[in-house]
């Protein structure tokens, strides 16, 4: 296997996981996006002073493969420890979306909801799916369940979405 053909499995692999397994972890991204650029930083002055080696592929395979597959593999570790599930409801309601420029503005209801209480704030792809619209069209209520894992992070397993009456 080339150098090239190495790079492109594992970033393959790298995008699955990500998909898969950090999208249904329950993490604050604005946490998260510091904590990614800290290691970065630590990983970039060692990498200087010669502490941590990366071997003849280099920097651009150090960050653009081997980094993200050890920061996905722990969240992989934390995703397949999940125990002890618990659930729980919300309703919501759609954000709306206003795109266009100064000519052309349209309004529009997207996937991403608000959920009661403003539960899970800071955590975007909890209140966030790549569902169509018409699987959450005329529903008002979520059930997440939700798993957590040996490295204490929380992860969505399953999610149901229906319609509940008001009085």
């Amino acid at each position: 296997m080339t150098e090239t053909d190495k790079y492109i499995v594992f970033s393959l692999l790298n995008v699955a996981l990500l998909v898969t397994v950090v999208f249904n972890t329950v993490i604050n991204f604005y946490l998260f996006v510091a904590i990614i650029f800290i290691l970065i930083m630590v990983c970039s002055v060692l990498i200087r002073r010669k502490i941590l080696k990366i071997g003849p592929l280099g920097k651009r395979y150090f960050y653009g493969v081997t980094f993200p597959m050890i920061v996905n593999s722990f969240f992989l570790i934390n995703y397949l420890t999940g125990m002890n599930p618990v659930r729980e409801t919300y309703c919501f309601r759609n954000m709306m979306a206003e795109v266009g420029s100064k000519h052309s503005h349209q309004k529009g209801k997207t996937t991403y909801i608000y959920l009661n209480g403003n539960a899970y704030e800071y955590s975007y792809m909890t209140r966030s799916f790549f569902i169509d619209y018409k699987r959450m069209l005329f529903k008002n209520q979520i059930t997440y369940t939700f798993k957590r894992g040996i490295l204490g992070m929380k992860i969505r397993k399953i999610l149901n979405l229906r319609t509940t009456k008001t009085v």
